[in-house]
């Protein structure tokens, strides 16, 4: 029993399932949407509104309304759980938002844990084996949350975890009766398949961190991971995945003899760039020097508030203009990042900046000391939104680890409520009331400072290892884990030690030298400053140009938001021109509807205008003094793609003004010139017909008038008659002239 609808679900099809649970009154689309990111609708055009914070209420009340209607039914409560499983599951595939999972199995266990019992003696046996499924599914999610965060013990304990709960399914399944024999197989098949692909990852994860510590040799992880894919419990996607952590401990063992490289001493800068609409830079920053010393900025208060930025003389540019990169800044309490077990990761020192420029930010800085490339990888890729998640919090006072305290999951969570909540305290100055933020949780950048760098004789992180201190970027580059620091932060973590196989100086990388020999390595995400034998406030002027080059990405959001505007509301015009500016439109109507395309056109210009002037100060010699550090800040933007980002929005630019605007302006005035010329045919018809009727009357009267003067008696030579005919004659002819110049007047006049 049940065979027929768990067998297509342990193939990876939930549809017989799901339309066995529909004829009973489930409503399966509420369930699948709970464990998934994408189903609500976009809050304020900001793409983390749609991560509801209240997903664990939603689902046990999702789920306390599905289960009365099918606790009648012999193992219908256990066949729902297990299709919520299958759901989950599959929503685990395509995101990190790992709350969300965590949520939807939690709160569905809960619901059902407290309140519902069994009507049939199996299924509270047949529903504890799914339970007990979910408790797996949340212990391997938690160990890839661990594995995102470079938590190599972490990862092990969850897998052993998700292995034991697999193994108290299995038991719970052997006691179902035969009537639950498709339940009792479909249990046992998944909790020995997570079994086995937990035992081996566990061994895997043990692996990396041992080979890491001490330089084990992962030799035997390596066989195992092998043989496990040959086992016949595991299905292709599970493989897949012990395959990848076999090829990441096969590339550890192939650098095992080299020389690793250790940071000795740096900087890590996590940048956010965004955007502010509604407001100009200038005033942007004018109220946040006025105002930011009572904004609540994430439940935070400013800490201090610089009315400029902390740049060195060669910001100090000669423009004609008198513009330049100028700004101010506000400072925050120290941002604690910690691990789901309350284990302190970071400490990041945190502010937010504005610029006169518009390329404002939210930026984190920390130092970066005696790291291995595990160490250093973990620490690069927290920018991500992909990384594990756990419990950001502003330190000190209420906001250091209290229950009721504010906290996010990820860094990048918490620099997003920044950015709005920097929006949110321009919009309460008077005139700032439509200012918003323009910003997305996945536009970061890295910028990391390499001051000091050694390299070690293998992966051993013991501090009594001999070491050599690199002094070139080719001995760096040599070095076994440099590959971190030339490749960018991924968007996904699918193996232990995943950074082993990135590989050097690869297609997604670049480089430059600098003056002083320096080598800057850039990607779309990450710049790298080497500064061997670099004094540190050199290092602080070149990081200050690579930061200005990463927090562009903010103000090219920004203007192909405000580019976005314009092409809806060009849009919204066409649909106008296309009703409203139909043939038998009146005139006021067509005048109405050119004037505001004059406007948007106005509009769009001026955007145009300020955004390629902004554009080419950037790009200009006199945005710097030095010529030098000119120099250097344009190969940093050529590095980032900032020419071709130029490109993109001066072509997108054109093609709103020309294949968008332009269109409408063409089709508008010629429906002008058309009912123009329309008008003006039905006035002279008009004319026309008058002009025809008064010769008309006046004929009528002329002839009149002359058969009376022959019906009175007058002969033809008789020459007061003709003194009469000629007089009415001419009467006619004048009144027609009259006329006709009247009328021609007043078209005159009206043209």
């Amino acid at each position: 029993m049940f065979a027929e609808l768990t067998d297509p679900l342990w193939n990876g099809d939930p549809e017989p399932l799901r339309a066995w649970l529909d004829r009973r009154g489930v409503d399966t689309r509420s369930l699948w949407r709970l464990p998934r990111w994408n189903t609500e609708p976009i809050r304020d055009g900001v793409p983390s509104g749609r991560r509801p914070p209240d997903r664990l209420a939603q689902a046990a009340a999702e789920v306390s309304a599905q289960l009365p209607k099918v606790t009648d039914e012999p193992g219908g409560v256990p066949l729902l759980l297990l299709y919520l499983v299958h759901e989950v599951a599959e929503a685990w595939e395509t995101s990190y938002h790992f709350s969300l999972l965590w949520d939807t199995l939690r709160g569905a266990r809960g619901c059902v844990r407290d309140h519902w019992t069994p009507r049939h003696p199996a299924d509270g046996t047949a529903a504890d084996a799914a339970l007990r499924l979910m408790d797996t599914l949340d212990a391997r999610i938690t160990a890839e949350n661990a594995m995102a965060s470079g938590l190599f013990t972490a990862l092990a304990e969850a897998t052993d975890s998700a292995v034991a709960h697999a193994r108290e399914a299995a038991a719970l399944a052997a006691e179902l009766p035969a009537e639950y024999a498709g339940v009792r197989e479909y249990v046992t098949r998944v909790a020995d398949r997570d079994t086995a692909h937990g035992t081996a990852t566990a061994l895997a994860a043990r692996a990396a961190e041992a080979f890491l510590r001490d330089g084990t040799p992962p030799d035997s992880a390596i066989e195992a991971l092998a043989a496990a894919e040959d086992d016949d419990r595991i299905d292709r996607r599970h493989r897949s995945e012990l395959r990848a952590h076999r090829f990441s401990l096969a590339a550890l063992s192939r650098d095992a003899g080299r020389d690793w490289l250790r940071l000795d001493r740096g900087t890590v800068v996590y940048l956010y760039p965004f955007s502010l609409r509604g407001v100009s830079p200038e005033e942007a920053v004018e109220c946040a020097v006025r105002e930011a010393a009572g904004w609540r900025l994430a439940g935070a208060g400013a800490v201090q508030v610089h009315h400029s930025l902390d740049l060195d003389d060669v910001w100090d540019g000669a423009d004609s203009l008198g513009r330049r990169y100028e700004g101010a800044s506000v400072h925050l309490p120290e941002v604690a990042v910690r691990g789901l077990d309350g284990a302190e990761l970071a400490r990041l020192r945190a502010e937010i900046r504005f610029s006169r420029l518009g390329n404002h930010c939210v930026r984190f800085e920390t130092e970066a000391e005696d790291l291995s490339p595990a160490g250093l990888h973990a620490l690069m890729f927290r920018a991500a939104p992909e990384h594990g998640a756990g419990r950001v919090v502003f330190s000190g006072g209420a906001g250091d680890g209290g229950a009721g305290a504010a906290h996010w999951p990820r860094l990048s969570d918490l620099a997003l409520q920044l950015a709005l909540d920097t929006a949110e305290g321009l919009r309460a100055a008077d005139g700032f009331d439509r200012v918003r933020a323009v910003a997305r949780p996945g536009m970061f950048h890295v910028v990391v400072s390499v001051d000091e760098a050694s390299v070690v004789p293998g992966p051993r992180a013991d501090p009594s290892s001999a070491r050599r201190e690199v002094t070139t970027p080719e001995e760096l580059a040599a070095a076994a884990g440099a590959q971190v620091l030339t490749s960018p932060v991924p968007n996904f973590t699918g193996a232990v030690a995943e950074w082993s196989r990135y590989v050097t100086g690869e297609a997604l990388s670049s480089d430059f030298v600098n003056v002083t020999g320096n080598r800057v390595l850039t990607t779309c995400n990450t710049t790298v400053l080497v500064g061997f034998g670099t004094a540190d406030f050199v290092m602080k002027g070149d990081r200050a140009m690579a930061e200005f080059a990463a927090s562009l990405e903010g103000l090219f959001a920004g203007w192909s938001d405000e580019l976005a505007d314009h092409y809806r509301k060009i849009r919204e015009l066409q649909a106008r021109v296309a009703g409203d500016g139909r043939s038998s439109a009146g005139a006021d109507v067509l005048a109405d509807l050119s004037r505001e395309l004059d406007a948007e056109k106005i509009r769009l210009d001026e955007f145009a205008i300020q955004a390629r002037s902004t554009m080419a100060l950037i790009r200009s010699p006199s945005l710097l003094s030095s010529p030098v550090a000119a120099h250097t800040l344009e190969r940093m933007l050529d590095a980032s793609g900032y020419p071709k980002r130029v490109d993109e929005l001066v072509h997108r630019i054109e093609e709103v003004a020309h294949e968008q605007l332009g269109v409408v302006v063409d089709k508008i005035a010629g429906q002008r010139r058309e009912q123009e010329s329309r008008a003006e045919a039905e006035a002279e018809r008009r004319r026309r017909n008058r002009l025809d009727t008064l010769l008309a009357v006046i004929a009528a009267i002329g002839i009149s008038g002359l058969g009376q003067i022959f019906q009175s008696g007058y002969e033809v030579k008789d020459w007061g008659a003709w003194g009469i005919i000629v007089v009415v004659l001419t009467l006619a002819v004048v009144a027609g002239w009259v006329f006709r110049r009247v009328t021609d007047e007043r078209t005159d006049g009206g043209a």
